[in-house]
């Protein structure tokens, strides 16, 4: 049996497999809607703040509080307990796929610290060492190239020497405003296309809820996403009502949404005339 086939195997043997088998064999769902709701349910259940219950894939672990003052000895720091997923299954699986161990390892590199920064923590190099069972050399190594890529590696270190900096997620929505493709920020990002296109749903269910008058703590409750994600969001989108390609990228987003929501309505009100 070949490599791939052999990877190819142990993606299908996933969580996310077997629910799409359960609403396609079951529930008799198209391909089409199966992954939409598979994709919905990722949103509210994993790529949201993580609850006390770890999820396969996941772990629970004591790291350095954001808020702790950078110089005294980790020993001697405040710190929190924080829920990480080392592990995102098929998703995980489909970058190992187009990008080998080390791309996967980068992506896991890139969502660890920004799980982390989520939920109050801040990772040091040698927490993420651990976590991913590789040396300190090669997870140094690998932030260089990181960064040489564009990318902003927020672990302890840095966040305190320079301030926390612009979030993986924030750069993905201002990207996708500026009408990049889902496959081309993934690669850039080391992440499969539905994680990015998970977060740039949350990002307009996000703006719905705002644009309803919901308050910001309504939101992450709804959109089951921090506080802070929800402000940094809608940043995002008061900036972007102030430039004209992205204002009207999202417009269009946004009439699709309703698009979407509308014919559902209509058919039940047509239903119920017959």
């Amino acid at each position: 049996m070949s490599k791939a086939t052999t990877q190819e195997r142990l993606a299908v043997k996933t969580p996310e497999a077997a629910f799409l088998h359960v609403l396609q064999e079951e529930f008799h769902f198209p391909p089409r809607v199966s992954r939409e709701l598979l994709s919905t349910a990722k949103e509210m259940l994993v790529g949201g703040v993580p609850s006390s219950a770890v999820r396969p894939g996941q772990i629970r672990l004591v790291v350095a509080s954001l808020k702790a003052p950078f110089g005294p000895s980790l020993a001697d720091t405040e710190k929190v307990e924080i829920t990480l997923t080392v592990d995102a299954g098929a998703e995980d699986a489909e970058v190992k796929r187009r990008e080998k161990a080390e791309g996967l390892r980068r992506g896991r590199i890139l969502r660890l610290t920004e799980e982390a920064l989520e939920q109050g923590g801040v990772l040091t190099q040698e927490d993420l060492a651990r976590v991913l069972k590789v040396d300190a050399r090669t997870i140094r190594r690998d932030v260089r190239i990181l960064k040489a890529e564009g990318h902003l590696v927020q672990t302890r270190g840095v966040v305190k020497g320079v301030g926390r900096g612009q979030t993986h997620k924030v750069q993905v929505i201002e990207l996708w405003l500026d009408r990049e493709g889902y496959d081309k920020i993934a690669r850039w990002l080391h992440h499969s296309p539905q994680a990015i296109k998970r977060y740039v749903s949350t990002f307009l269910r996000v703006v719905v809820l705002h644009r309803q008058g919901r308050s910001e703590e309504e939101i992450a409750f709804l959109t089951q996403s921090s506080v802070r994600l929800v402000k940094e969001y809608l940043a995002v989108y008061e900036a972007a009502m102030g430039v004209a390609h992205r204002r009207e990228k999202l417009e269009e987003e946004l009439a699709r949404v309703s698009a979407r929501q509308e014919p559902s309505g209509e058919g039940k009100k047509g239903e119920a005339r017959r």
